[in-house]
């Protein structure tokens, strides 16, 4: 890591936490991921090599230290008091050797595993009573998750009363296979709204409907794979998969008990075969150690089990060829490279597109018409180019040319500075207009149900809508113009966009698009300052002052509201009746006086009075900054039972040490 100050550290780590927590709401909280995969897994990175490279900056409330995203405020909350932890991954066979190596360096013995597919769907846990399914909950952030108790009912293979009068939870995963995925996405373009980019998103967002019947005609399923407080009788994994088997829970049929990791490969290898012919998707192995008495040995770290792991398939590649290279323009006006290539079956699917991201990543490849290039797919989801295969390239081969003008309104490309991207600024230009009212309506913005990127197209080829501020102008003559509207589908439609009106004013900043403004960042400043008019009238450090609000999007979003055009746009939104105000709960208020307040406090050992998770938000309450290790930086370090090196080191520094009791006896 390049050298950088403590003061550099706590900047670039504050906006990483802010980054990579809107990403994880995206995809936990909201199942619509906003970036690949490795992109997230880079930043991640980044946090965590700062953190360790300077550990008086990590936060309790830091992203490295928990587990998915926010829980949606629609839903009942449901605590876990064990938790659903996410599980580490591995990428190579080689990690898996380090893997059991450490298992057996831990427990002193060879270890026996039990092998199961890993399930591209998302955690679920039900709870029974006396035989009888009581409740259903997401993992949610790992501790709190959400009830989804009326729409597992409506899931066939999840049963409602089992055999035997038991009390007990088990876990497993909600997936949606692919016949259903398929058909569902069909129905999606049909209605001209947004397709589910893969399986797991549809499961996700089926599972989480606020309407029961909508979840019973997506066709979910499970697996389960996890039975949270087993008879005593049970003492391996596959003895419960087996017995929850019999008990009437779906389970998988390919799980199963292997002696060493030559077996484990040998599965590995066997499925890696087959995931394509299965009738739901997998994205890897999970190995977990099959004695539970050493899985509870094992334990767990503060994220993940120590005694399973699992293992993401490699990408599958193929060679095709590039036959063309199209343009497209994005609502912030970046233009697009797409390769288009001779469809192939890649990872499930038939392929005909990748993109080539920027002008940049295009030169670095070297793509030209014509090549034949390596293609496979990141994450098992999104196409790309891993390289050309220049042995294979035509004779008459000459270099791609960039652009120079936009393809959608012909206004000549500009390169801003700092950016990688070509940008088309004409604010005009059609395809810009088409996405930046796709995203208004999308979900996490206004949230206009119906109003899809075919539905949009149409109002634009139209002529019926210029931007965003036309939809409040949408009447019934307008709607039965569009191709299969009918009465019924112009009606929801109408509705829908003037119940939009109503809008917290943190939803309609999100459905600006405003450069570097996301759903979070929105919902913070609209916290902060309360209404619209005050928020245009920010300058950069009043919005920068925000916690986790970092210059580059208060510089954003002041440029933004500086623009005549956007001024007149907001004036045209509230002429129209949209809500300008933010609707949602206040900040916390400022905490009194007291003697935590701005200090950094590290807490130690077994506590009495409180569970260290109680006794954080107390101290956080009281305007304390809590942090997990101990250094000069550290105000004092509260110590119960057992303290140890966290204790010791406080002392060496000289850091003021208070128990447990004294730290009571100063708040209360």
């Amino acid at each position: 890591m390049a050298k950088i100050t403590l003061d550099e550290a706590k900047k670039e780590a504050a906006s990483l936490r802010t980054q990579l927590d809107e990403w994880a709401d995206a995809y936990y909280s909201k199942d619509a991921p906003e970036v690949e995969d490795n992109v997230y897994d880079q930043n991640y990175n980044r946090l965590l090599e700062l953190e360790k490279a300077f550990p008086e900056i990590v936060t309790p409330d830091s992203i490295t230290q928990r587990v998915g995203g926010e829980i949606d405020s629609d839903f009942t909350k449901v605590n876990h008091p064990i938790p659903m932890l996410s599980m580490g991954d591995v990428f190579s066979k080689e990690e898996l050797k380090e893997f059991d190596q450490r298992m057996q360096k831990l427990v002193g013995h060879p270890v026996e595993y039990n092998v199961e597919l890993k399930i591209d769907g998302l955690s679920l846990s039900l709870e029974y009573q006396d035989g009888k399914l009581v409740r259903a909950s997401t993992r949610g952030n790992g501790y709190v998750g959400e009830d989804v108790t009326a729409n597992a009912r409506y899931i066939a293979d999840i049963p409602q009363v089992l055999p035997e009068p038991l009390t007990t939870e088990v876990r497993g995963e909600c997936y949606m296979g692919k016949e259903a995925f398929a058909k569902l996405n069909q129905e999606r373009e049909e209605e001209g709204l947004i397709v589910f980019a893969n399986p797991r998103n549809a499961a996700a967002g089926s599972l989480r409907q606020l309407d029961p019947k909508v979840t019973k005609k997506r066709q979910l399923s499970t697996f389960i794979y996890t039975w949270v407080n087993p008879p005593r009788e049970i003492t391996s994994q596959h003895q419960a998969i087996e017995r929850m088997h019999e008990l009437g829970f779906h389970t998988n049929e390919t799980g199963r008990k292997l002696a060493n990791l030559d077996e484990v490969f040998n599965f590995i290898d066997e499925y890696t075969a087959k995931r394509n012919s299965l009738t739901y998707g997998i994205d890897g192995i999970v190995l977990k150690v099959d004695d539970l008495s050493l899985e509870q040995q094992l334990g767990n770290t503060v994220k993940v089990p120590r005694w399973e792991i699992a293992y993401k398939f490699p990408p599958e590649e193929q060679e095709t060829i590039v036959r063309d290279i199209v343009w497209t323009v994005g609502r912030t006006g970046v233009v697009t490279p797409t390769a288009v290539m001779d469809p192939v079956q890649l990872a499930g699917t038939t392929v005909a597109r990748a993109s080539l991201h920027n002008p940049d990543y295009l030169n670095e490849k070297g793509v030209r018409i014509g090549d034949t290039v390596k293609l496979h797919k990141a994450g098992d989801i999104i196409p790309e180019i891993s390289e050309v295969v220049l042995s294979k390239r035509p004779a008459d081969s000459v270099p791609y040319e960039i652009p120079t003008t936009c393809p959608s309104c012909g206004q000549k490309l500009v390169h801003l500075e700092d950016e990688v991207a070509l940008r088309c600024i004409n604010p005009s230009c059609p395809a810009q207009v088409e996405e930046g009212i796709t995203h208004f309506a999308s979900r996490p913005a206004m949230n206009i149900a119906g109003l899809g990127p075919k539905i949009v197209k149409q109002l634009i080829a139209k002529d019926l809508v210029h931007n965003v501020a036309d939809l409040y102008h949408l009447t019934n003559e307008d709607l039965a113009q569009l191709d299969h509207f009918k009465e019924k589908s112009i009606n929801n439609l109408l509705t829908a966009i003037n119940n939009s009106k109503n809008n917290s004013v943190e939803l309609l900043i999100t459905g600006l698009g405003i450069d570097h403004v996301g759903a979070k960042a929105a919902r913070l400043i609209a916290q902060k300052f309360k209404n619209l008019a005050k928020i245009m009238s920010l300058g950069v450090q009043d919005i920068a002052s925000i916690d986790t609000i970092g210059m580059t999007i208060a510089e954003s979003m002041t440029t933004y509201f500086a623009q005549p055009e956007a001024q007149k746009l907001i004036e045209e939104l509230r002429e129209s009746g949209l809500n300008m105000d933010y609707l949602g709960a206040d900040e916390p208020e400022a905490a009194p006086d007291n003697p935590f307040k701005d200090k950094t406090v590290v807490l130690t050992g077994k506590l009495e009075h409180y569970t260290r998770s109680e006794f954080t938000k107390k101290l956080q309450a009281l305007g304390a900054k809590v942090t997990g290790s101990v250094s000069r930086k550290t105000d004092y370090v509260i110590y119960g039972k057992d303290a140890g090196s966290k204790y010791n080191k406080a002392e060496q520094l000289g850091v003021p040490l208070l128990t447990e009791e004294e730290a009571i006896a100063q708040i209360e």
